[in-house]
């Protein structure tokens, strides 16, 4: 099956993408940081224009900032104008129907819900309120211990910050049977990551694709935060780099599944039979631990 070549992208929604979201971003921040909407508007198209990113990431960049220009209430006409026509003329369609004609189906009706918001009565402008990150903060290295209410537990290092900040860690869950003692700093540098064959759609010519499983950790609120009720800082230190580039890594696309969950999330996934699954994919993708370091025991 072919692969949507296009970094970053996890979904077919509007904003269900890196370059995307982050336009989103850059838009509420600037209107946050009190900057007139018109100058930023302008601002933003010229930064884009610049970055000559090429057609589809530019017809994602003017959808983006228009669905995000009228969801705050400062749709500009000439954003509404780009982007309804990129729209008409078809959007960014193509590169989905490359991967399957579903995830095709299911983008234009997200554009067309789109247009139909962009050319339908305007919004008020809304107020904005800046958010609240709740995440506990991690660095690089660190190593974690997940404790269920049920007694199951798993450890996890990080191995990257998402571009949203330290308290939005990047991990990876571990190949680890508990046999009631911890495991050594050793095997937390080199144990195999838990891989998934986890997939947006199911290939119909053979069996899906056992990938890496990288999740990005999300605090919405209070009651999602890292804590002792979860479980525990474990080490830190742990030299483990990113089993999979990190950029590259969708349900649909790229060398791994990069997910975002919140903590108490992935204690239900450790928990779950499609975990105990997972830990037998891995087994069977996985023949030896990828790196040998003579680090002392825990």
């Amino acid at each position: 099956m072919a692969r949507v070549d296009v970094m970053g992208t996890w979904g077919t929604e509007i904003f269900a993408d890196d370059h995307a979201d982050d336009v989103r971003a850059d838009w509420r921040d600037g209107l946050l940081g009190g900057h007139d909407p018109v100058a930023l508007s302008a601002q933003l198209i010229d930064q884009n224009a610049r970055l000559d990113r090429g057609a589809e990431e530019s017809i994602v960049f003017w959808v983006a900032l228009a669905a995000a220009q009228h969801e705050t209430g400062w749709l500009q006409p000439d954003v509404q104008a780009t982007a309804v026509d990129l729209i008409d003329r078809g959007g960014d369609v193509a590169r989905w129907a490359a991967e399957d004609s579903e995830l095709a189906a299911s983008r234009q009706a997200e554009l067309a819900r789109l247009r139909a918001k962009l050319t339908g009565p305007p919004r008020a402008p809304s107020a904005l309120i800046r958010s609240v990150d709740h995440g506990v903060r991690f660095e690089v290295g660190d190593a974690v211990l997940l404790t269920a209410a049920s007694g199951v537990r798993a450890v996890a290092v990080v191995v990257a910050q998402d571009p949203g900040g330290t308290a939005r860690p990047v991990i990876e869950v571990l190949l680890w049977d508990d046999d009631g003692s911890l495991p050594s700093r050793r095997f937390l540098a080199t144990a195999p990551v838990v891989h998934t064959d986890s997939e947006a759609v199911k290939p119909v010519d053979g069996p899906p694709r056992v990938r890496p499983a990288l999740h990005t950790m999300i605090t919405p609120t209070r009651e999602t935060a890292f804590g002792p009720r979860l479980g525990r800082l474990l080490a830190r230190g742990i030299p483990r780099r990113p089993s999979a580039d990190l950029r590259d890594g969708t349900l649909t696309a790229g060398e791994a599944v990069v997910t975002y969950l919140t903590w108490p999330a992935l204690i239900v996934h450790i928990e779950s039979d499609e975990f105990v699954h997972e830990r037998q994919l891995t087994r069977d993708a996985v023949q030896r631990p990828r790196r040998r370091f003579g680090f002392r025991r825990l």
